[in-house]
């Protein structure tokens, strides 16, 4: 895996690989034979599966020695605390020195789901979240994760509101970059 980095909005955003989404794949002619293993250990990931977990834990709490809090774009449902992205965030802080903040960041209202063509822009993200305990993060480092980046704005949303909060800084990292 080869982090690269894209900016978006002036922002910089670090990027483990592309992600091809599977129905995209299939109606390409592609089937399970032949799907890009980063793509696959995404969708374990998303499935709560430890395969993808574990892939993306071993490749990032190595890394993890500037940033000593991580969080997760919390799910597009209030109800959806256990989401794989969230379940990675909680990984890394058991791996190594880092505390799994993803609790702070508090959807508390629910929006269409992005994959299903919800709406994504960053003022959705902003208006449906908020930062729970701004004195936990204040004047810390923290590693926002997001599994898939689309347009990017739910990590940029999240990045915003833990600086408005009083993070000192916040980095942006996605497990996969869509690409069709």
């Amino acid at each position: 895996m080869e982090i690269r980095h894209e900016h978006l909005e002036g922002e910089d955003i670090a990027l483990f690989g592309d992600y091809r989404p599977w129905w995209y794949h299939k109606e390409q002619g592609g089937d399970g034979s032949n799907y890009p293993l980063h793509s696959s250990r995404i969708l374990d990931l998303k499935d709560g599966n430890a395969r993808g977990i574990d892939y993306f834990c071993e490749y990032i709490a190595p890394r993890m020695k500037h940033y000593p809090f991580v969080a997760a774009v919390p799910s597009h449902d209030p109800g959806n605390s256990s989401s794989g992205i969230r379940v990675l965030a909680a990984k890394l802080e058991a791996a190594g020195d880092c505390k799994d903040v993803s609790n702070l960041l508090v959807r508390h209202t629910k929006i269409q789901k992005l994959a299903a063509g919800g709406n994504r822009s960053i003022d959705v993200h902003l208006g449906s979240i908020a930062v729970a305990d701004p004195q936990a993060i204040k004047d810390q480092r923290v590693l926002m994760i997001d599994d898939v980046l689309t347009t990017g704005y739910s990590l940029l949303a999240c990045r915003k509101l833990l600086l408005a909060a009083g993070a000192d800084f916040v980095k942006c990292a996605a497990l996969g970059r869509t690409t069709y």
